[in-house]
């Protein structure tokens, strides 16, 4: 069935990061990884998300102002930009798709080292909670690519984004255009997208909740792991999050 071999990717792309030994995951799954970035066209993606978020800061200078007005001016109301929906990502929710992608977390993630991790829908809850004044939906899979980039960013750069709330939301509107675009993820079922979704946004929290234990325990070396894992994760679709800053026009390579 389509839906459980698309669920259990979860255990894999998780294990990516949280693994003890790179190396022999790599050598286990990387085609299930990879399988994983064909299914949603995410390969190479990295110019294509400068290139889109350049048009969109000239198309939508507004947007990257965020300064306070100045003392004693009225006048016009600030306009209100809406936010683009991205429709085509969207999905509606099932919950037996939730009920799988749980199980197979519970029985291949949430054991041994791991089991003392928060649950599948506190990671999911915590995700939708974060996002969700910047814009984002809770039932959109492009949100969900772009919150796990924003997410990894934070950890690879030990910083907190909401400083920079206009980034939040440009870095939202690029990944979803550019995944719009090139339109393997639109032709998935609305099963598929969630359970993707899911993922990401499961795979996000857990590498949060992992680095911060690590931190606490002072554990630099698995602290330092994981940072590259993470990393070379993302470097497989042409994005070098390490080299990024978070502005106002979005994620800026330099």
């Amino acid at each position: 069935m389509l839906i459980t071999k698309a669920c259990s990717s979860i255990a894999a792309i998780s294990l990516l990061s949280l693994a003890t030994t790179a190396a022999a995951w790599a050598q286990e799954n990387s085609g299930e990884f990879e399988s994983f970035d064909r299914s949603l066209g995410l390969e190479g993606m990295g110019s294509e998300l400068e290139k889109v978020q350049s048009e969109l800061a000239h198309s939508n200078p507004e947007s990257t102002s965020t300064g306070p007005k100045e003392p004693g001016r009225q006048g016009k109301k600030e306009t209100v930009r809406r936010e683009p929906s991205f429709s085509s990502l969207s999905f509606h929710a099932n919950p037996s798709v939730t009920s799988s992608d749980r199980g197979i977390y519970i029985s291949r993630i949430q054991t041994g080292a791991f089991a003392d991790m928060p649950s599948f829908d506190t990671l999911i809850s915590r995700f939708d909670r974060r996002f969700e004044n910047y814009g984002y939906s809770s039932h959109n899979l492009g949100d969900a690519v772009a919150g796990n980039l924003i997410i990894s960013w934070e950890i690879l750069h030990n910083a907190d984004a909401s400083e920079t709330p206009v980034g939040i939301r440009r870095v939202r509107e690029t990944v979803c255009q550019v995944i719009e675009k090139r339109g393997k993820a639109t032709q998935l079922s609305s099963d598929l997208k969630q359970g993707y979704s899911d993922r990401f946004k499961a795979l996000a929290e857990l590498c949060r909740e992992r680095i911060k234990r690590l931190q606490q325990a002072n554990n630099v070396a698995a602290e330092q792991q994981l940072k590259n894992q993470i990393a070379r994760a993302w470097l497989k679709e042409g994005i070098d999050v390490r080299r990024y800053r978070l502005t106002n026009q979005g994620f800026i390579n330099g």
